[in-house]
């Protein structure tokens, strides 16, 4: 690290492109880039748990990434 360089961790916001349809016990989500799928009482808190899981999948691949250098 260089001299009087400040380390932290800065959130990056990536569009993904996911789909969202409905089913009979809610709805559900997919983002096929990379293989996460989702489920929601409603549409609301299926995009919730759609970017919750997106960022989970994001990190896992960076942590795998650095793991594997």
């Amino acid at each position: 690290m260089l001299p009087n360089a400040v380390k932290l961790a800065v959130t990056a916001s990536v569009p993904m492109e996911c789909e969202f349809w409905m089913e009979d016990d809610g709805w559900k989500g997919a983002c096929v880039e990379l293989s996460v799928t989702v489920h929601g009482s409603n549409f609301e808190e299926a995009k919730k748990n759609m970017a919750t899981a997106l960022q989970t999948a994001v990190a896992s691949l960076l942590r795998d990434r650095k793991i594997a250098a």
